[in-house]
């Protein structure tokens, strides 16, 4: 094609303009990554994490982004008869305790705040205006393989393994009341095969002739995104655990584990959420200079952050 001079000024007027419309979104953007404040007192991941979280980035040469966990959640962080919610579990934690009314029986103040729910036992009441019609969403979601035994019961199976399960505590006379459970541990003969009483001050699963120790779940730390400054094209892997597809860094192994051995609990227990899809969310964006930024948008303004700052989409 020959060069047409007439055309230059032309050209050259439509390169301009593109470029102030990229400076102008560019700094739009920056404008909604705002510095970490120490101030909030809803934050979304502990104090003391925040340090683990800054070393990993360091160490790692990483952009650690992380979501914002439930408030409520982070108090039992570390307790041993509590559990991070893991990848199978898309169930929603409650956002306050609630009281729950029988018809015939006792009014139960069930301690629902923080931790994974059964959003029909439970009520509207125990979480904030408009999370109740995602927490029932979600726990739809999570009984869509289940069978209809499994849930007349409220006792669940693990996908991809024969260890572990779920159980919702149905004890009226429970203090957590309509929170879900979860074991580790091989899977009792008897499980499923009568209806469980909750032994409360252990969270024990008990039948006739077996013991199955359960505990109650709590919101995890869900990894946003890990961006790898030495290979920002790093190819991203995939994996299936306990039947849901995982997004996940080359690095996510060694990321992981020096995250939860600092924090001293498994609060990292999958990849990168964003390669699932961007929602409306509060997320920490950890950096290597020792900086943290907040990201609190739309999910629109997510995914053009992303686009702009950190090159992905």
């Amino acid at each position: 094609m020959r060069y047409n001079k007439l055309a230059r000024p032309e050209v050259q007027a439509n390169r301009r303009g593109q470029m102030h419309e990229e400076l102008f979104r560019h700094a739009q953007v920056l404008r909604k990554i705002k510095p970490f404040d120490w101030g909030d007192s809803r934050l979304g991941i502990r104090r003391s994490d925040i340090d683990v979280f800054k070393a990993a980035a360091l160490v790692f040469n990483h952009i650690i982004l992380v979501r914002a966990t439930n408030p409520e959640s982070l108090k039992y962080i570390g307790n041993k008869n509590m559990y991070p919610k893991p990848i199978d579990c898309k169930a929603k934690t409650a956002d306050c305790n609630v009281y729950i009314p029988f018809a015939c029986g006792p009014v139960i103040h069930a301690k629902t705040a923080g931790l994974v729910v059964d959003p029909t036992l439970v009520g509207a009441r125990a979480f904030k205006e408009g999370r109740y019609a995602k927490a029932v969403e979600a726990w739809n979601d999570f009984l869509k393989d289940k069978t209809p035994d499994e849930r007349s019961k409220k006792m669940f199976k693990r996908h991809g393994s024969e260890k572990g399960c779920f159980a919702v505590d149905t004890d009226i006379n429970s203090k957590y009341y309509g929170c879900l459970m979860i074991s580790t541990e091989d899977e009792s003969p008897c499980f499923g095969k009568t209806m469980p009483r909750w032994r409360n001050s252990h969270a024990q699963l008990e039948g006739a002739q077996c013991s199955m120790r359960m505990r109650y779940m709590y919101g995890d730390y869900d990894l946003y995104a890990l961006l790898n400054l030495d290979n920002p094209n790093e190819r991203r892997l995939e994996n299936v655990v306990y039947g849901v597809k995982n997004y996940y860094s080359p690095k996510l192994e060694a990321i992981q584990d020096f995250i939860n051995k600092g924090i001293g609990t498994p609060m990292i227990q999958h990849g990168d959420q964003f390669r699932y899809k961007h929602q409306s969310d509060k997320i920490y964006a950890f950096y290597p200079n020792n900086t943290v930024y907040i990201i609190d948008e739309s999910t629109a303004s997510i995914e053009e952050i992303f686009e702009i700052i950190y090159g992905v989409a």
